[in-house]
């Protein structure tokens, strides 16, 4: 009789435990708090890498995460619990990840029954919703929420409306693109081939040429004082410069981050020739004016090299200015306390890798330990001291703040007063 009890007992223990492991819940964390491209402007059947910002998401920093997209198509339908290599993000670092692809590679690919062509097609209708997608770990035992990746549609258009032969693109396209450029937002610079001029002709005659070789810019920063130069003797600087045309017909210079860019000319083979921008300090400190440039037809020059053709004539486009991230504050309420009132600690601004704010509180022998929720811009908690320091005293109540990874950011010790 008692054999066949504890049989059952673990029958049904193990029942129950295989139960819920087949009623697991996902965890549902936040989408990215910010997304950006570079190119910040793109064709979708061009190379583009999607950045992520995942900062008070909700994931563990550094996990590995894997795009789930649906749209235009879902290559990797199936595999929810096991997503797919390909769809594996690459973390960069500070919560930030990406995924570099081409479209309509990507999205005719895996599961997908659509070709490269059928993507391309359906990215350019009114009817496409654009890429809706999640982010997940491996096992779908976490996600994010649902979030639209961003598209070049509307830029497309705007370009198309404006009547413009050339138009700048700067920054992340969710907080609105601008023309005036900063140093480290993503630049992608748009031409109208119809329009545009190369020694009194437009692009698109000039390309027609029997020696056209391709179009090149010579530019550089602040009335030219930060050069990346045209040295068509140099194959990886002519790839570097190059202004390319799109299907649709437009011509492209995609800058990356102009920052970048300017850091570093590429010399012969593999050499690699610094600017100042290559150095932190001088490139943090520097007051950004201008971009001066030009666009060159490169051409034959009948002994085996290329060399400069027909050009522009100098343009110059001004920059703007970038709105730094203001600093931390942190404050208590009320500024003085005992261990027998209630608290609110709240910290705005916070760094960009400080992640869920850590409080310890101390007071006599005890310490009262635990999180500050919320995002970067505003971090806040609100603490009932008594019911961890009732019935004791204290001359003075020590508050300190960690990051997450346990680094101090604040510190304050609070002199306790008398009671009256």
């Amino acid at each position: 009789m008692k054999k066949n009890c504890i049989k059952n007992i673990i029958l049904l223990t193990g029942f129950l435990l295989a139960s819920m492991a087949g009623t697991a819940q996902t965890i549902d964390h936040g989408g990215p708090q910010r997304m950006w491209t570079i190119p910040a402007v793109f064709s979708v059947d061009e190379e583009v890498t999607f950045y992520f910002d995942m900062n008070d998401a909700g994931f563990k920093e550094g996990v590995d995460l894997y795009l789930w997209c649906w749209n235009p198509s879902e290559p990797d339908a199936g595999n929810w619990e096991n997503s797919s290599d390909f769809a594996k993000l690459t973390y960069q670092g500070d919560n930030i990840y990406t995924m570099t692809m081409v479209p309509t590679k990507y999205f005719s690919s895996g599961a997908s029954s659509m070709s490269e062509q059928e993507v391309y097609n359906y990215c350019q209708t009114a009817d496409w919703p654009g890429f809706w997608c999640r982010l997940k770990t491996k096992d779908g035992s976490e996600e994010s929420d649902v979030f639209q990746a961003p598209d070049s549609r509307s830029e497309w258009t705007d370009f198309a409306e404006s009547g413009q032969d050339v138009k700048f693109y700067s920054g992340i396209k969710a907080q609105g693109f601008k023309e005036l450029f900063t140093l480290n937002d993503p630049l992608t610079v748009v031409f109208n081939g119809d329009l545009f001029t190369i020694g009194g002709r437009t692009m698109n005659e000039v390309a027609q040429d029997a020696d056209f070789i391709q179009f090149g810019t010579h530019a550089g920063l602040n009335d030219w004082e930060v050069q990346q130069q045209l040295n068509t003797w140099r194959p990886k600087c002519l790839e570097k410069v190059k202004v390319k045309q799109l299907t649709n017909g437009y011509w492209v210079w995609n800058i990356g981050v102009p920052g970048d860019y300017f850091a570093t000319n590429p010399g012969d083979g593999d050499e690699i020739l610094p600017t100042i921008l290559a150095d932190a300090d001088t490139r943090s400190a520097y007051e950004l004016e201008n971009i001066c440039y030009l666009v060159v037809k490169v051409q034959p020059n009948g002994e085996g090299n290329p060399d400069w053709g027909p050009n522009s004539g100098d343009k110059s486009q001004k920059a703007g200015a970038a709105v730094p991230y203001p600093d931390p504050v942190f404050g208590i309420f009320p500024t003085k306390f005992t261990p027998k009132d209630i608290i609110t600690l709240t910290r705005q601004y916070n760094e960009r890798n400080a992640g869920e704010l850590k409080y310890i509180i101390r007071a006599g022998s005890k310490t009262l330990t635990g999180e500050i929720p919320g995002v970067r811009d505003k971090r806040t908690v609100t603490l009932n001291l008594t019911d961890e320091f009732s019935g004791m005293t204290a001359s003075e109540i020590e508050i300190e703040i960690q990051k997450e990874d346990g680094t101090p950011v604040e510190k304050r010790i609070i002199q306790v007063p008398t009671e009256d």
